[in-house]
């Protein structure tokens, strides 16, 4: 995908970054008890570990921590793993975006700086993002760009007056989405996409029922729980429905419709599917499964920066294990 780098391939065989993940996987944090309640500072379980957190001191370091690991990834694999795993990278670049046009937003492009270069974006939208002065002209850059993948990534533009960068986040994702199931991919990486469709489609019927929006909820085509069922059950009003949908998908039981249940309950499920993809001793499976688990331990990170002020138990019930 020319949205991504192409830095260079050395050829390196499947085997040898198998390997590499397996020593890697060694040093993510299991247990999550000593960052929570503070029995460790963390900066000494930081640097405890060769990867290092201890430059992290805010929500966007983790993910640029996050994204750095992954570009470390995409540069072991030979051209064959980058042409099966390019959709997933491009998909969590997407985010990289969304947290620049924030910025650009925000008026401190100058945060943006870090975080592209340890991005996998192509230097064409890293210019795009780096040199914009105003929300518009970056909203339009990005446009461009993605319009080069399919034109219905048009309209972002105008999406930015009407809706705001909500509204242009929600729409960039969602076509993406959309158009990569209708792509050639691997079974696996099919099925991720497939799960992520469905764990949006409940959290979005999820949110349109709790809060009684008047405004219908966007569902996405491509996951394995039908659209005309959702709607359905929009329509219906039945709440409840909720927990079959998640045990469905995930093979786990919400015990109450609550936000945190239902999104832990989701990436539970996530977690559960690609652990025993990772068993089998192949490559897609073991990477894959080893890319979810960074996401994982990224988000569990960024919990702990949020929820400073909390309660440790309330910290904890948020965590993803």
């Amino acid at each position: 995908m020319e949205q991504l780098a192409n830095p260079a391939d050395k050829g390196y065989p499947t085997d040898y970054l198998l390997s590499r993940i397996k020593g890697r996987r060694g040093q993510l944090i299991r247990d999550w008890r000593p960052l929570v309640f503070g029995a460790v500072p963390f900066e000494s379980a930081s640097s405890s570990r060769s990867r290092g957190l201890i430059g992290i001191k805010s929500p966007d370091d983790v993910w640029r921590y996050l994204v750095q690991e992954f570009r470390w990834v995409y540069a072991q694999m030979n051209g064959t793993l980058r042409r099966i795993f390019c959709p997933f990278f491009l998909y969590t670049e997407l985010r990289t975006i969304c947290i620049c046009l924030r910025h650009i937003k925000g008026k401190s492009e100058g945060r943006t700086g870090e975080l592209l270069a340890a991005s996998l974006l192509s230097d064409e939208i890293k210019t795009v993002l780096a040199m914009s002065k105003d929300i518009n002209s970056a909203v339009d850059g990005t446009e461009r760009i993605f319009r080069d993948v399919s034109p219905e990534f048009g309209g972002l533009v105008e999406l930015l007056d009407t809706e705001g960068l909500r509204g242009v986040e929600q729409r960039l994702t969602n076509v993406y989405l959309v158009h990569t199931m209708g792509t050639d991919l691997n079974p696996l990486i099919r099925d991720f996409f497939s799960r992520i469709i469905d764990s949006r489609n409940i959290m979005s019927l999820f949110k349109y029922q709790r809060l009684n929006s008047k405004t219908e909820p966007i569902f996405i085509q491509g996951g394995g729980i039908a659209v005309a069922r959702l709607r359905k059950i929009a329509e219906e009003g039945d709440i409840f429905a909720i927990t079959s949908l998640i045990r469905q998908l995930t093979g786990i039981r919400a015990e109450r419709l609550d936000p945190t249940l239902i999104e832990g309950s989701i990436y539970k499920g996530m977690t559960r599917f690609l652990q025993k993809m990772g068993k089998h001793p192949f490559g897609v499976g073991p990477i894959m499964d080893y890319l979810w688990r960074c996401s994982i331990e990224a988000m569990n990170l960024s919990v702990l920066f949020y929820g400073k002020e909390l309660e440790r138990d309330a910290v904890t019930a948020e965590l993803v294990y």
